[in-house]
């Protein structure tokens, strides 16, 4: 008689264990979002989603009963993965310094072939799903701004201090963000890019400091501007 322990048996009937739900739910995703982002929303099927996916269509609507719910789907996953960096600027460097490398990260963020390629997708969409497009395009501004605002104030960024530095995030996101993602959009050249985001930041403090508002944020924050 062998002493070797016999093998275990089969699960047979019965639900799947969580996990295999949870693989089957990243599979779909991962293969829709991939799918989207490369040839498009209308090109997009649920077939295609499918065979990429290793999954049965049964198990795609029993997720999602349509394209539009599964892009959006796609959409809010990827806005948390994709949408901006993050940007930790040490607060005792001076405020041009802590505007210029906040400046500079959320241009190079912005060439991220993923995060150019959302936005393209979205624009293509925004007809159909307004919201959609709106939801993706306040998020990205919102959290541009909440950035910007965090490098002007500096040190102890209370609300109040926040709020005395948003009017200067915010020009500086429609003066340097905006139109640099806008070229990404439209295919410039990405080495172009860079070689230019740094004239774009500078002319964009200079403007801020030229007006005042950089002054009067630091007066607000108390931390000299140097």
């Amino acid at each position: 008689m062998s002493t070797s322990q016999a093998p275990a048996k089969r699960r047979r009937g019965g639900r799947p264990p969580a996990s295999w739900a949870g693989e089957v739910d990243r599979r779909i995703l991962d293969a829709a979002t991939q799918l989207f982002l490369r040839d498009g929303y209308d090109a997009t099927s649920f077939d295609r989603i499918a065979a990429r996916a290793n999954a049965g269509k049964a198990s795609l609507y029993a997720r999602y009963s349509t394209k539009q719910e599964l892009f959006t789907a796609v959409v809010r996953r990827m806005v948390d993965r994709t949408l901006l960096p993050s940007v930790d600027v040490p607060s005792h460097l001076p405020t041009e310094e802590r505007l210029r490398e906040t400046g500079h990260r959320l241009l190079e963020h912005a060439l991220v072939p993923e995060a150019v390629a959302l936005m393209r997708v979205c624009m293509s969409i925004a007809p159909r799903m307004p919201d959609l497009a709106r939801l993706v395009d306040r998020i990205g501004r919102e959290g541009g701004i909440a950035q910007v605002a965090r490098a002007i104030a500096g040190r102890e960024a209370t609300p109040e201090r926040l709020a005395q530095a948003r009017p200067a995030a915010e020009q500086f996101i429609d003066m340097v963000f905006v139109p640099h993602q806008m070229r990404a959009l439209i295919g410039d050249d990405r080495e172009l890019l860079r070689e230019t985001a740094p004239r774009r930041v500078n002319d964009a403090i200079a403007l801020l400091r030229d007006s005042g508002k950089l002054i009067a944020s630091e007066e607000a924050v108390g931390d000299p501007l140097h």
